[in-house]
């Protein structure tokens, strides 16, 4: 009888595959991880000096990371009470990805000087271990007396999202990591088209287009309740 067989696949009517053949699979899997991770750490190394590029060219538009962040959809809901003032003094938003932990990164704000913290710079980082563990640091904001906004409002008894609350927290929870993936795979590479993008216009031509369409069905709606009394009335 031929290699004996072992490992029972139970779907597709496959039946049993020969485990040679499994354990030549796994190498080959574990060789197409490892290019993949090669790859991806090349990617890093190569985007490296085009951001750094990209990032004079940005210092030259004003106030361009905070109309980048009032106009990214996910982004936006977060900016709540003065965040709308604090984001305007952003110079620069930096994402540094860990070349040897893939899913680690870290976001960096870079502040002018302002009426609200002392800090020039923020930074949250986001961590993902060998064991898959996540865990998150965050720089404590240094506020100016009085100035912290974030321990005063709530919006029916509970608390607003706010961006920059958000940003000096540590909590790890599912939404947290969401809005920080949301910098690292949209806000920061996409930042130029998020500029460029007409929201309102975009917008506008939507709800046009909706409001041709919706006045059309109503036309063709009321053509086919005159037609059917004309047909009623042939047959009278």
């Amino acid at each position: 009888m031929a290699a004996s067989l072992h490992s029972e696949i139970e779907n597709g009517g496959i039946g049993t595959i020969d485990e040679a053949i499994n354990e030549e699979m796994k190498a080959i899997n574990q060789e197409i991880e490892a290019a993949e991770f090669e790859i991806a750490k090349q990617q890093i190394k190569v985007f490296k000096p085009i951001y750094e590029k990209r990032k004079k060219v940005f210092k030259k538009i004003p106030k361009f990371w905070s109309q980048v962040l009032t106009k990214h959809i996910f982004v936006a809901q977060y900016l709540v009470n003065d965040d709308d003032s604090v984001v305007q003094y952003i110079d620069d938003i930096t994402v540094e990805k860990d070349e040897n932990s893939l899913e680690s990164f870290k976001i960096i704000l870079s502040f002018s000087e302002n009426e609200y913290f002392k800090n020039k710079e923020l930074v949250k980082e986001f961590i993902v271990d060998a064991d898959g563990q996540r865990k998150i640091k965050s720089t404590p904001i240094d506020w100016i007396e009085g100035r912290d906004y974030t321990k005063k409002r709530k919006v029916d008894e509970e608390e607003d999202e706010s961006f920059i609350k958000w940003f000096s927290e540590e909590n790890t929870d599912d939404s947290s990591w969401e809005l920080g993936r949301n910098f690292r795979d949209e806000v920061y590479p996409q930042a130029w088209m998020i500029y460029v993008t007409d929201v309102t216009e975009d917008y506008d031509e939507e709800d046009e287009e909706e409001g041709v369409n919706q006045d059309f069905d109503e036309e063709e709606s009321e053509e086919e309740e005159l037609e059917v009394p004309n047909k009623r009335a042939k047959h009278n």
